[in-house]
C-alpha cells in the first residue's frame, strides 16, 4: 500500500518538471521575426478571368505584388 502514494507523488513530480522544462524552450518573439512573418503574409486578391464570369483567387506575398504590378 505505501508504494501506491510514492509513484503518484513520483509522477505528479515528473509532469510538474516536464512542464517547467517545455517552457524553458519556447521561442522568443523579436521584432525581426514578426517583421519577417508579416513580409511572408499572403495577400489574396480576387482578380478577373478573361473570357470568363468567375473571378480568380489569387494569394501572393507583399513582396511578390510588387513585382507583379510592377510588370504593367
Amino acid at each position: 500500500m505505501r508504494s501506491k502514494p510514492l509513484s503518484v507523488a513520483i509522477c505528479t513530480a515528473a509532469i510538474a518538471f516536464a512542464t517547467s522544462q517545455a517552457s524553458a524552450y519556447e521561442p522568443q518573439t523579436n521584432s525581426v521575426a514578426k517583421e519577417k512573418q508579416q513580409a511572408e503574409k499572403l495577400i489574396c486578391r480576387w482578380l478577373p478571368v478573361i473570357g470568363s464570369n468567375i473571378d480568380e483567387k489569387v494569394c501572393l506575398t507583399k513582396e511578390e505584388w510588387k513585382k507583379e504590378e510592377s510588370r504593367f
